[in-house]
């Protein structure tokens, strides 16, 4: 999935023909993007400021996509975008974090473990399982996905998931099946490693909250539109 779907949406990007390809670039990695911030310990704030710029920087280069396997991945070079952009709101000695609640002159606190490169190829395959789900949600019937969410993310017993959806203790057990067997012939990450199913769990759980999300999609919507906006003129 990685190589070839990249590929193709990066190329959509560059030609610039497609309304629809910014929207599902952003769908893809904004996420991907704050999940790492997040992981460096910055602030709700810093890791929102960081998505828009690097969506910004994105646009930017757009002309430069192409698959060029000699040049390395387009994740390695995002993920450079990312590290240094992190790096750079981190060295601010007092940045001031304007989140819902007021203002503060607080630094951003330090980072205990975990090297950069480390922390964004983990959340880079969070990310990925992450669209994988989404497709396989959109595949299944919302109450086959419902009971995959409650009994094996939840840790719902089969009879409780069974009167919560609706069906069958015996269904809802096909159902938690089937998704797994999805994402496993959609080529998800760990499927050779047995931690399939804490990755999902995982993935799950650290999504933003809602309001963040709300907050983000709105912002990176207005953030693309003044761009292609400035871009035609």
């Amino acid at each position: 999935m990685d190589n070839k779907t990249n590929v193709t949406l990066l190329e959509r990007l560059r030609q610039g023909t497609d309304p629809l390809a910014w929207q599902e670039f952003s769908d893809r990695y904004w996420r991907l993007i704050f999940a790492f911030a997040k992981n460096r310990n910055c602030s709700d704030h810093t890791a929102e400021e960081v998505v828009q710029e690097v969506m910004v920087e994105v646009f930017r280069y757009r002309d430069t996509f192409s698959y060029d396997p000699s040049r390395g991945r387009f994740r390695d070079w995002l993920g450079t975008v990312v590290r240094n952009l992190v790096a750079k709101y981190r060295r601010q000695p007092a940045q001031r974090i304007r989140g819902r609640g007021g203002e503060s002159n607080l630094p951003e606190p330090e980072v205990k473990d975990g090297s950069p490169d480390e922390v964004w190829d983990a959340a880079y395959e969070q990310a990925m399982l992450a669209v994988l789900l989404d497709v396989v949600r959109r595949a299944v019937t919302p109450d086959t996905y419902q009971a995959f969410e409650l009994v094996a993310i939840r840790g719902l017993s089969g009879d409780q998931t069974a009167k919560i959806t609706g069906l069958s203790r015996n269904a809802v057990y096909l159902a938690r099946k089937r998704v797994f067997e999805r994402l496993q012939v959609l080529g998800a990450p760990y499927r050779n490693h047995g931690q399939l199913h804490q990755r999902v769990k995982e993935t799950l759980t650290m999504r933003p909250k809602s309001d963040v999300e709300r907050l983000m999609i709105t912002r990176l919507e207005q953030t693309m539109r003044s761009r292609r906006g400035c871009s035609e003129q």
